[in-house]
């Protein structure tokens, strides 16, 4: 669409370590992007999506990594990572 406001968000499937406790959800503790791993050093932001359409929910978190690389991960529930970019 020309003149569009809108922008594509584009996905990168990745390779994600997490920690699993108990009952809690597993967050991730270290990304695998273009042949490095990436250290999550925190937790920045995680939230939960549900599409209406097909009653599916995703999970986003957006980390800070050891490098200082901030990086926002979805996990859908196909189990699948990805990268937002």
């Amino acid at each position: 669409m020309r003149g569009s406001t809108l922008t594509e968000m584009t996905l990168r499937t990745v390779r994600v370590e997490c920690y699993v406790g108990g009952r809690a959800e597993q967050t991730p503790r270290r990304i695998g992007l273009d042949g490095h791993e990436h250290v999550v050093a925190r937790l920045l932001e995680e939230s939960v999506e549900e599409s209406l359409a097909s009653n599916q929910q995703s999970r986003r978190y957006k980390v800070l990594t050891e490098e200082g690389l901030v990086l926002e991960v979805v996990r859908s529930s196909d189990g699948a990572w990805r990268l937002v970019s």
